[in-house]
């Protein structure tokens, strides 16, 4: 999860917030955000296209940074998407 706040996807270092209220609710945001996620890259790789496996035996990509790709993509490009279908689906399981 630190990696996801930092480098790997939420940048968490690029805000230079110095007020505790902001830095806490900005937290509380990202925290929410990683877990839908990693949730979504859990459920996308169950039911919609599996992870390949490297040769090394590990997976290409992470569930967290799966799931996020596929929710920016759709977000930043909402046209012809079944993101409403899929959130929907995910959503009604949890």
């Amino acid at each position: 999860m630190f990696k996801a706040f930092k480098s790997s996807g939420f940048n968490l270092e690029d805000t230079h917030l110095i007020h505790y209220d902001r830095i806490n609710k900005l937290l509380y945001i990202i925290a929410l955000s990683f877990v839908w996620s990693y949730n979504m890259g859990i459920f996308l790789h169950d039911n919609v296209k599996k992870i390949r496996i490297l040769k090394h035996g590990r997976r290409a990509k992470s569930f967290f940074k799966y799931g996020l790709d596929y929710i920016s993509d759709k977000l930043l490009n909402p046209k012809g998407t079944d993101l409403n279908f899929i959130t929907t689906r995910f959503l009604s399981c949890t």
